[in-house]
Order: structure tokens, then C-alpha cells, then sequence
């Protein structure tokens, strides 16, 4: 009966939003100023309510289905449940600089413990909150750093909501705690090892390359890959809580378009949660080379010079390259491993 009930509800939403797409439904960032919960104004008038130590409970090696909600050209999204039993979609995100961040949904759903940041006697929307534990396969978090803004995205149709975003997203900084993490789009799972470092079974098999990861003013840290693209060895923030191929700068389109076939691009505008919707250029190259890997039908987004999503970089690479592989994060080396798409049988075994 459960099995059968998850097949009605992902009929039912997909039915959902297909028709909602064909009447015009669009996604929009919604801000609430409805939940300043009890437990919000509390904390505010009582400074003696502090953080617990946080604590990390794992096995060795966890490995964690990718959510039933996951499909491609989507960031990486694995299932977690609260310590109260609510589940909601946890995404892997190598782009947030955060170790856990909620929505106001989750603090609603929950009654999380909140702690607003505050300017000029006004609440700025974003804050730091209480999440006493939170579940994803054999590891539990507990009493994890957590930030939240005051907004979530939505799908609506004529302005009315027709499903929420309820993602819980997990950054780097909890990413680091693990000697790998193995993102594998073939078998849909996701691989934590907490101990043992990673050993390729064939290094013939994979290609490597290297990454830095920098701390920049305010505590923003983000992961950059250094990789070729077209053949032009750039270095990007690797994204894999994007879905979507490259978004880049005007100046390193023109760097690399000469080795490609030539790509129509449209005007037109991309979501990104906590930041809103951006103007770019969108188009798709028959085959892009990524590395070592030939990708069809790649998604490129060209952003203007001051996009706030490029601040720190020069483009974002996002999950929709990665899509018919396996990708490795090595935060013992410093290395992001590829595996080459001729030896995807190999994926079926227990162990890379």
C-alpha cells in the first residue's frame, strides 16, 4: 500500500505541474513574515538559550538513495527525517557556504528554536536556528549549526501556490566532514565514507581533477575545480546543488566559444534559491568536452559581469554535466574524480 501510494503522488504532481506549465504556472521566491513563532520572540528576550555542542553519529562507509523526487538535470537530493519523524529532500550543495539551512516552512512544520540577525531594531528575514537532529540513512547530525531565511520557492499558478519548496540544504562545511563523498548518478546513491580514504579499484577508469577550497570575507567558503572546458583549462566553483551545466562570465564565453560549435543563445532568466530570478542568455551546444568527457546537449548560461550569482568566480558547474556518470569528492587530496562513460559497467559493483 505504501509503494502504491508514492506511485499516486508522483503521478499526481507530475499531472500536476505539466498542466500547470501549460497554463502558465511559474515559480516564484515567496517571503513570509507569518511564522514570528513564540519560540523566535523568546530567544529574542532571553540571551541565556545557547547552542548545543554538535555531534555527528556515522559508520564507515553510508550509502543513501537519491530522494524519489530526484530526476535528471536536478541537483543531487537524498531523503532526511527530523528527529520528530518529518521527512523532507536533503540537497547535497558543494555551493552553499552554510552547513545546514532551513526555510521559514521548516521552522513552521517543526517549531524550530530561532535567533534572528538583526538590523537597525528590524528582522533582516535570515538567522541562525536550533535543529536537534536530523537523519539521512546510518548518519544523524545532532544539534548541527543551522541558518534559515525567511522565504521559500514555490510553484503557482495565477499567483495562487501549487507546491512548496521543502528542501533542506547541506553544505560544504558538512560535506568536509568526510574523508569522500561519492555522487553516483547510475546507481542513484550517494556514498559517505568516514573513515577510509578512496582508492579507485582501476585508475585507469577515472580522470582527476584538482580543487581548492576558499574562505572569503563573511565566512562564505566554496569549492573550486580546476578542469578544462572545450579544451581552455579554467578553474569554477563545482555546484552540485545546481542542476544545471555552466553558468559563466561574458569574458570566459569569449575565451572558450571559438572551440565550439557554434551555440544560439536566447535571453531569459534562472532561479536561484536565495538569490532570485537572474537575467542571462541561455543556449545548448550539441556536445560539449567537459574534461575528459564529450556531453550532449549541454546547458551554457551566460551572465552579465555583475551578477551577484559570480561574485568569486568566473562560472558555476552544475550537475547536468555529471548526469550518466560518477563523481568523487576527495577531501583528502583535494581531488574531484571522474569516472570515464566506457566503464559505467563498473558502477554495478558494491565498491568504485
Amino acid at each position: 500500500m505504501k509503494r502504491k501510494n508514492q506511485i499516486d503522488w508522483s503521478f499526481k504532481t507530475i499531472s500536476i505541474i505539466f498542466l500547470s506549465l501549460i497554463a502558465g504556472c511559474q515559480m516564484a521566491v515567496v517571503n513570509s513574515n507569518n511564522y514570528q513563532s513564540k519560540t523566535e520572540t523568546t530567544v529574542i528576550e532571553n540571551n541565556s538559550i545557547k547552542d548545543k555542542d554538535k555531534d555527528i553519529k556515522y559508520g564507515n562507509i553510508c550509502r543513501v538513495k537519491y530522494h524519489p523526487s530526484h530526476s535528471k538535470n536536478h541537483p543531487v537530493v537524498i531523503e532526511g527525517k527530523l528527529g520528530n519523524g518529518n521527512k523532507y529532500p536533503i540537497i547535497l550543495d558543494t555551493g552553499a557556504s552554510v552547513a545546514l539551512f532551513v526555510n521559514d516552512t521548516h521552522i513552521n512544520e517543526n517549531n524550530l528554536v530561532t535567533r534572528p540577525f538583526r538590523t537597525t531594531n528590524k528582522s533582516a528575514g535570515w538567522g541562525t536556528c536550533h535543529l536537534p537532529e536530523l537523519n539521512m540513512g546510518e548518519i544523524t547530525l545532532l544539534n548541527w549549526p543551522c541558518f534559515y531565511q525567511r522565504q521559500h520557492a514555490e510553484l503557482q499558478f495565477c499567483g495562487m501556490p501549487v507546491a512548496k519548496d521543502k528542501s533542506i540544504i547541506l553544505g560544504l562545511p558538512t560535506l568536509q566532514e568526510f574523508k569522500y563523498v561519492v555522487f553516483n548518478n547510475i546507481r542513484k546513491e550517494v556514498e559517505f565514507s568516514a573513515k577510509k580514504v578512496f582508492e579507485p579499484r582501476e585508475l585507469k577508469l577515472w580522470s582527476k581533477y584538482s580543487f581548492r577550497i576558499e574562505e572569503f570575507l563573511g565566512g562564505n567558503t566554496y569549492l573550486f575545480v580546476t578542469i578544462p572546458i572545450a579544451g581552455e583549462e579554467v578553474e569554477l566553483q563545482l555546484d552540485t546543488g545546481s542542476g544545471k551545466g555552466l553558468a559563466i562570465q561574458e569574458e570566459l564565453w569569449e575565451r572558450i566559444q571559438q572551440k565550439i560549435q557554434s551555440v544560439k543563445f536566447k535571453q531569459g532568466k534562472e532561479l536561484y534559491p536565495y538569490i532570485g530570478l537572474l537575467e542571462c542568455k541561455q543556449g545548448i551546444s550539441t556536445k560539449l568536452n567537459v574534461g575528459n568527457r564529450p556531453v550532449k546537449n549541454a546547458k551554457v548560461s551566460i551572465f552579465p559581469e555583475d551578477s551577484p550569482l559570480l561574485e568569486n568566480c568566473e562560472g558555476l558547474l552544475g550537475m547536468q554535466y555529471f548526469q550518466d556518470t560518477v563523481i568523487v569528492l576527495d577531501f583528502e587530496r583535494n581531488l574531484m574524480w571522474v569516472m570515464y562513460p566506457q566503464s559505467q559497467q563498473q558502477i554495478t559493483s558494491t565498491s568504485l
